[in-house]
């Protein structure tokens, strides 16, 4: 019976290589993982008198030129949505 599982467990070893089967899995998590940075988060950015302002996870930033929201979002990987333009 020991013989039998040493055989299957190497013949499983022997596929996964053959078939690249953990390769295919580290490819697989790897889009997965990389399906959820495709999408970045949104940031409503509205203007004020003196500029631009935008709340990010609890902490207001002010921007005083439209480049500065540009560069800032590139940074922080997020996609402003602007309002009150």
């Amino acid at each position: 019976m020991m013989k039998l599982k040493d055989q299957l467990e190497s013949f499983g070893h022997r596929m996964r290589q053959r078939l690249h089967l953990d390769t295919l899995g580290d490819a697989i998590r790897t889009m997965q993982t990389a399906e959820v940075d495709v999408h970045p988060e949104w940031v409503i950015v509205y203007r004020t008198a003196g500029g631009f302002c935008c709340i990010y996870r609890g902490k207001a930033f002010d921007f005083a030129e439209m480049l500065d929201i540009q560069i800032w979002s590139e940074e922080m990987d997020v996609q402003p949505y602007y309002i009150g333009f």
